[in-house]
C-alpha cells in the first residue's frame, strides 16, 4: 500500500495515526528542550547565558578582529537589548581549534590557544570569556627559486603566487601556487607541463624550489562543434579566433568564448580539449554550446533623474534567415512621476518626458571581417529640458568593431529631420546630416556596480559642411572613470567629464541647436541642484545650455554597518560642474570659494552629500541627498533629493 503525504482527491480524509502524532509531539519537545539540555551539559541551570564579552590576550602578530571574525562564539552588540549570542562550551572548544589552525596557516606552527576564564554572573544570564594565545615563533618564506625552463620570465612566474619572500609559510598554499604556475604555461600552449617542488626549512626560514619541465607547445588539430540545432555550424566557427594547425593559446580560447556569447545565440559556451596527443604535440578541441530561443520579447521598468520613470520593451529575432542577422524593435516611454523632485501625491505627472522608438537590423562579421554593420530608423521626442521639445526622426548606418575584450569603436552616419519648439529656438525645423565616431575602453570588474578598474570613452561628431544639411556644428566629449578599493568592501570612485561643441558656417549666427547643447545639474551630473539648471539661462530663468561642459564627481561607497546582510550600502560624495557658452567664458576665478549664496552663473558649482544604496543584481537603487555649496541668488533650494536606479557612474 502506498501512503501519500498530500491528498487532493475528494474522498474521505484519513486521520493521522497515533504513532505519528506521538512522534511529532516528541520531536517538538526535544527541540524546545535543546537549549536547556545544552545548558545542563555545561553545568548551567536554565537557559544558556549571553556572551557579553570575548577577550583575547597574548596575540601580538594577529589582531583581535582577524581572530574574532573566525570564531562562532560572538559577543553581544549594543543592539542586542534582549537576548544575544549564547555561550556554548562545545562551540568555544571548536573555536580554540579554529584559531590554532589559523595561526598555523600564518606560519605559527607552535601556536597554542587556551580558554583562560569563563565568568558567569550570579543570575547566570551573562558570560565573559577570556582566551590566552601563545604564538611562538613564525616561519617565513626566505627564498623562492625556479629551474628547468626559459619560456616564461621570472617576474611573470612570481606574479600571483601566494608563497613569496617575506610572507608566512603555509604548506597548504603550495598546491595553489603550483596550479598558478601551470596556468601560465597552459596559456602559452604547453599543455604537458610538469611542475614539481622541493621545500627546505632551516630554523624559521622556509625555502621553496620549483622544478619546471614545460615540454613542447601543442597545435590545434581538429575542432568539433556540439550542441547546435538552429544555429549553423559555420556561424559558430566564424567567431573562433583560434585556427587548426596553429598553436594553442588560452587567450584565444577566452576571446572565442566571449565572441560566441556576444552573438546572443547561446546560454552557455564551453571550449575544452577533446583529446591531447603530447607525442604528436596535437590537441583536439570541442566547442559545446547551448542555444537560446532565437526570438525574444523583453520588457522592463526603470527609475532615473534625467528621463524620470520609464517603461521599455523590445522584440527581436537573433538569427534571421539562419545567417546570423539580428532584427530588433525597441520602444521607451518616460515620464517625470514627481516633477522637480516634489514627492507628493498631488504632484504626480504621467505626461511623457521622453519617447523613443527604434528599428534596426544588424549584419555581424560583414564581408568576413570583424566589423558589424547595422541599418536602422528611429523616432525620438525629448522634453527633458523644459520648456523645450525636440522631435527627431531619421535613418542611421553604423559600423562597429570590438578590438579586444575591453576596447571597441563605432562609426555612425545619420540622416535626420528635426523639429524644435519652446523658448530661444532660432531654427524650428532642419535637416541634419551627421557623421560620428566613438572609442571606449571598459576595464571595470562589474558593469552594474564596479569596485575596481576604469572606464574611458571619447566621442566626436560633425554635422553639415561637406556632408550637407542645414545644421553645421561639431563636438567632442571625453570621460574618464576610475574605481579602487579603499579597504575591505569600501570603494573610492571618481569621474571627470568634459565636452566642447561649436557651430560653424551658416549656423554660426543661430548657434548650437537645442539638442546639441550641454546641460548640467541633477542626479546624474551635479547632485544638490535641479535637473539641467546650471549654466546660462534666458530672461525667464529657463536653462538654455551651452557649448562647454566640465563635470567632476568623487564618491566613497561602503557597506552600512549592521545592514549589509540586507544589501544596504551608503555613499559620501562631492560633485562639481557647470556649463558655459564658449570656452572663453571659462576663467580660473570661477573655481573659487565655497559656502556662498551669491555666486554668478559662470562659477563652477560644487555640492556635497550622502546617499543610501539598496544593491540589486542589476545595480543599486540609489537615494542621494545633495547640499549645494555654491548658489546663485535665484537658487532657493538648500538641498535636493535624487532617486535613481544604478550608480551615477
Amino acid at each position: 500500500m502506498r501512503v501519500s503525504a498530500l491528498s487532493t482527491g475528494s474522498g474521505p480524509r484519513r486521520r493521522p495515526s497515533a504513532a505519528r502524532v506521538f512522534f511529532a509531539f516528541g520531536l517538538l519537545c526535544a527541540l524546545a528542550a535543546a537549549p536547556e539540555l545544552r545548558a545542563r551539559a555545561a553545568g548551567l541551570d536554565g537557559k544558556l547565558p549571553v556572551v557579553r564579552r570575548v577577550e583575547i590576550l597574548g596575540n601580538r602578530s594577529l589582531e583581535d578582529g582577524a581572530l574574532k571574525s573566525r570564531m562562532r562564539t560572538k559577543s553581544a552588540r549594543f543592539y542586542h537589548l534582549i537576548g544575544g549570542p549564547r555561550y556554548r562550551p562545545d562551540m568555544l572548544r571548536r573555536d580554540v581549534r579554529t584559531l590554532e589552525s589559523f595561526y598555523r596557516s600564518n606560519g605559527f606552527f607552535e601556536a597554542r590557544v587556551s580558554i583562560d576564564t569563563v565568568i558567569v554572573n550570579e543570575k547566570r544570564t551573562s558570560a565573559r570569556i577570556r582566551l590566552v594565545v601563545s604564538e611562538g615563533p613564525q616561519t617565513l618564506v626566505a627564498g623562492v627559486s625556479f629551474a628547468g625552463q626559459d619560456v616564461v620570465r621570472e617576474p611573470e612566474l612570481r606574479a600571483g603566487l601566494k608563497l613569496t619572500e617575506g610572507r608566512p609559510y603555509n604548506p597548504g598554499l603550495i598546491e595553489s601556487d603550483r596550479y598558478t604556475l601551470f596556468s601560465k604555461f597552459f596559456e602559452r600552449g604547453y599543455l604537458g607541463s610538469a611542475i614539481a617542488y622541493e621545500t627546505s626549512i632551516d630554523s624559521l626560514d622556509a625555502r621553496l624550489r620549483w622544478e619546471i619541465s614545460p615540454g613542447k607547445p601543442v597545435d590545434v588539430r581538429r575542432v568539433r562543434i556540439a550542441g547546435t540545432a538552429r544555429v549553423k555550424e559555420s556561424l559558430v566557427r566564424r567567431e573562433l579566433t583560434f585556427k587548426t594547425g596553429r598553436p594553442f593559446e588560452a587567450k584565444r580560447i577566452l576571446d572565442s568564448k566571449q565572441n560566441l556569447y556576444d552573438t546572443g545565440y547561446f546560454n552557455s559556451v564551453d571550449i575544452e580539449p577533446d583529446s591531447i596527443d603530447l607525442d604528436a604535440r596535437k590537441v583536439d578541441l570541442v566547442v559545446r554550446v547551448r542555444e537560446r530561443k532565437m526570438g525574444y520579447v523583453e520588457t522592463g521598468f526603470g527609475i532615473g533623474n534625467v528621463y524620470g520613470s520609464r517603461v521599455f520593451g523590445e522584440w527581436g529575432q537573433r538569427n534571421i534567415l539562419g545567417r546570423g542577422y539580428v532584427f530588433s524593435l525597441k520602444t521607451q516611454y518616460s515620464f517625470q512621476l514627481f516633477p522637480n523632485s516634489d514627492y507628493s501625491l498631488a504632484n504626480i505627472d504621467l505626461r511623457s518626458k521622453y519617447i523613443r522608438n527604434d528599428g534596426q537590423i544588424q549584419f555581424p562579421r560583414v564581408l568576413s571581417t570583424g566589423n558589424t554593420f547595422a541599418i536602422g530608423a528611429f523616432y525620438e521626442r525629448d522634453a527633458t529640458v523644459e520648456p523645450n521639445i525636440v522631435v527627431d526622426q531619421g535613418f542611421a548606418l553604423s559600423l562597429s568593431r570590438r578590438f579586444t575584450r575591453k576596447t571597441s569603436g563605432l562609426l555612425r552616419y545619420s540622416l535626420e529631420d528635426i523639429e524644435r519648439s519652446g523658448t530661444d529656438v532660432e531654427l524650428s525645423r532642419s535637416r541634419r546630416r551627421a557623421l560620428g565616431a566613438n572609442f571606449t575602453r571598459d576595464a571595470r570588474d562589474y558593469y552594474f556596480n564596479p569596485r575596481q578598474g576604469g572606464y574611458f570613452a571619447v566621442e566626436g561628431g560633425v554635422a553639415g559642411g561637406f556632408l550637407g544639411g542645414e545644421d553645421n556644428d561639431y563636438s567632442i566629449v571625453g570621460s574618464v572613470q576610475r574605481y579602487a578599493r579603499a579597504g575591505g568592501s569600501t570603494v573610492f570612485a571618481w569621474r571627470v567629464r568634459a565636452g566642447y561643441a561649436r557651430a560653424f558656417g551658416d549656423s554660426r549666427a543661430a548657434g548650437l541647436p537645442l539638442e546639441r547643447r550641454f546641460y548640467a545639474g541633477g542626479g546624474n551630473s551635479v547632485r544638490g541642484y535641479r535637473e539641467n539648471s546650471l549654466g546660462p539661462v534666458n530672461e525667464r530663468g529657463d536653462p538654455v545650455g551651452g557649448g562647454v561642459q566640465i563635470i567632476t564627481n568623487a564618491e566613497l561607497r561602503f557597506d552600512l554597518p549592521y545592514l549589509k546582510r540586507w544589501n544596504f550600502g551608503g555613499a559620501l560624495f562631492l560633485d562639481g560642474g557647470n556649463v558655459w557658452n564658449e570656452a572663453s567664458d571659462v576663467a580660473f576665478g570661477d573655481f573659487g570659494t565655497i559656502g556662498t549664496t551669491s555666486a554668478s552663473r559662470e562659477e563652477y558649482m560644487l555640492s556635497a552629500g550622502a546617499g543610501i544604496r539598496y544593491n540589486t543584481p542589476v545595480g543599486p537603487i540609489r537615494l542621494d541627498v545633495g547640499f549645494p555649496m555654491r548658489r546663485t541668488p535665484d537658487m532657493g533650494d538648500d538641498r535636493r533629493v535624487h532617486i535613481s536606479l544604478g550608480q551615477i557612474f
